[in-house]
């Protein structure tokens, strides 16, 4: 199947989110920490995985230094030159075993998010009530591969709905997105709601899956200095435009409910975009 309107709205809008959250609210932090050895089923039998204590590292060079490079046990310095693959996705590195002097644990310097950004098709209670969360720090180690780890953000989109808008078949195209806001205390959760409360009236280009900066192994497709806002110029086609945004917290009294000790609140998004059908 060919990419359809929906499969590049979901793109785009995850980009955008991701970096509104970093960009506004300074949500990332530098961390001189350890990799630890971890096993992998899913990853191919050759590569010695080596992950860290968080889940996603920052990838967009904008904010700092990202990750470029792991040391060895004798001080050898290994980045992708020499086949090194960083899955910022995962907070981890994949490599061959003989590139790396087996050592444990690896010293690396990274950006971790202080927030993950997944997107999702559950519905609010199968994220809130009956899922179950690795808490973004593990001390003992590192964090599994494909484990979801919270601080978190959940995007989903609602709905799609067309209007016609001009002869010639042009639409006026509304979508309706939300984000859960899964935050480990009061102040984390208020400082999302108020950054994305006030990007009412924001735009935010539309950009390809093929645009998408990461490939299948959660490394970056191109050169390292990648920025979202260098992606974005790359493309000329009209913008997406919220028009209007609503955030809310769930109650104390729903609160106390959990299992899980988390601070919850909901992003609800009207945002437009003037396109042909099947564009």
């Amino acid at each position: 199947m060919i990419e359809q309107f929906q499969h590049k709205f979901t793109n785009s809008f995850m980009l955008w989110f991701d970096n509104f959250l970093m960009t506004k609210g300074q949500a990332y932090e530098s961390v001189s920490g350890e990799l630890y050895p971890v096993l992998d089923e899913r990853a191919d039998s050759d590569y010695s995985i080596y992950a860290s204590s968080f889940k996603e590292w920052v990838y967009d060079s904008s904010m700092g230094d990202i990750v470029t490079g792991v040391i060895d046990g004798s001080g050898n310095t290994y980045g992708r030159n020499d086949g090194i693959i960083f899955d910022y996705n995962n907070g981890r590195t994949l490599s061959t075993g003989a590139l790396i002097e087996p050592v444990t644990p690896l010293p690396a310097t990274y950006l971790k998010k202080e927030f993950n950004i997944y997107f999702t098709n559950d519905d609010e209670d199968d994220l809130i009530v009956d899922r179950k969360y690795e808490f973004g720090v593990n001390d003992t180690g590192a964090i599994a591969p494909y484990d979801l780890v919270v601080p978190a953000v959940f995007l989903s989109v609602n709905g799609v709905n067309n209007d016609p808008l001009a002869f010639g078949g042009e639409q006026e195209t509304k979508v309706t997105a939300k984000a859960v806001v899964l935050a480990e205390h009061p102040f984390q959760l208020d400082g999302v709601l108020s950054i994305f409360a006030d990007s009412q009236d924001e735009v935010f280009k539309s950009i390809p899956m093929s645009g998408h900066p990461i490939d299948e192994n959660g490394d970056l497709k191109g050169a390292l200095d990648y920025t979202y806002t260098g992606l974005a110029s790359e493309y000329e086609g009209k913008p997406f435009y919220i028009n209007n945004v609503t955030t809310s917290k769930l109650t104390q009294r729903a609160l106390k409910e959990l299992t899980n000790e988390l601070y919850v609140g909901f992003i609800d998004f009207d945002i437009q975009v003037h396109r042909f059908r099947f564009s």
